[in-house]
């Protein structure tokens, strides 16, 4: 063989020795699957703690770190291939309440824990033929409210499978009896939470567009709020609205306008609950969402997703003061010995 054919087989065995080895990584990455910060977080009553998920490979546990950063602590790992989300503490920070969410081939569930700080137990389980979507707390601490879909499904070919027939229930944490509170069968239903004073419960529903629901617990009556303000798309498009600790306003995530490629830009908007006028109080020019109030602080935690638009988010949580003007990153380490 010449020297210059000996050359050819050299670089060609180079190149397919390349093109192995690069196709065997990215077959790794790819069956590793996502991992990196959950979207929804959560404030302890004492503003000392965030509760979030961390995924690792497509599985999210529990963490707590203090709400200025450092280094986080594993709260509750799930059993591989499921995922612990949309934590929220109870008023007296001792449970944490999520969803525990897997799939099998035959359907997905979505379930309501409870996780006792003090045991290191989940104490409490709801398991339902329903999808259990997220929790809300009352205030004094007794009654713990959900929101259950009864399918999951897609109503068009061209959508993807989400739950739908949505209604609230309600399940008292010392007998564990549950009741249904709505009798809906909704379409969509977000964002439920209880009011400070323990009257009313809000969640976000879809009308004729967007719009917020206050829900009477002592007649059943309803209220339905859809804000006024400067949105880029026109009716509003609400995300994850949360109320403020004195009750008198809500912040939520809206358009604010859209990027180069014609992609809605997502800020914070905070409403006055009077008026309903709602004003821009975010200027990341990112994807914002989550909104959570602190309780004895003007401040507010909030989730940014630089990579909306992307397969997978990257998500990063933010502190910023109730006027927007300020804001400051929370930097949260992952321990290692947790990620296996």
């Amino acid at each position: 063989m010449t020297l210059k054919m000996k050359n050819i087989s050299f670089i060609t065995g180079m190149v397919i020795l390349f093109l192995i080895l690069w196709g065997a990584g990215s077959f790794a990455d790819t069956e590793g699957g996502f991992s990196g910060f959950g979207q929804s977080t959560d404030i302890s009553p004492d503003d000392s703690e965030l509760v979030f998920s961390y995924y690792h490979n497509d599985d999210a546990a529990l963490y707590t770190v203090p709400v200025s950063g450092g280094e986080a602590d594993l709260l509750a790992k799930p059993d591989k291939g499921k995922s612990f989300i949309n934590p929220k503490f109870s008023p007296d920070g001792d449970k944490v309440a999520f969803i525990e969410q897997w799939e099998t081939e035959e359907r997905r569930y979505s379930q309501l824990r409870i996780f006792d700080r003090k045991s290191q137990t989940i104490i409490q389980r709801i398991n339902t033929s329903g999808y259990v979507t997220e929790g809300a707390f009352s205030p004094d601490g007794k009654s713990l409210y959900f929101l259950k879909a009864d399918v999951y499904k897609n109503y068009s070919p061209i959508a993807s499978e989400r739950p739908h027939d949505f209604d609230i229930f309600r399940m008292d944490l010392e007998s564990g009896e549950t009741e249904q509170i709505t009798d809906r069968k909704a379409y969509s239903m977000s964002s439920l939470e209880v009011t400070p004073n323990g009257e009313q419960l809000m969640y976000k529903n879809y009308g004729s567009s967007d719009q917020l629901v206050l829900h009477s617990l002592e007649d059943g009556s309803v209220e339905r709020i859809v804000p006024i303000g400067d949105f880029a798309s026109g009716s509003p498009i609400i995300s994850s609205p949360t109320l403020s600790q004195d009750g008198m306003h809500i912040v939520f995530s809206d358009v604010a306008a859209k990027d180069e490629n014609g992609t809605f830009v997502y800020e914070g908007f905070r409403m006055d609950l009077d008026t309903k006028q709602a004003v821009q109080m975010t200027s990341f020019h990112e994807h914002v969402t989550s909104p959570v109030f602190f309780h004895d602080q003007d401040m507010l935690m909030v989730t940014v997703d630089k990579n909306f638009a992307g397969a997978d988010p990257d998500y990063s949580y933010w502190q910023i003061s109730a006027d927007g003007e300020e804001r400051k990153h929370v930097d949260i380490g992952i321990p290692e010995d947790s990620e296996s």
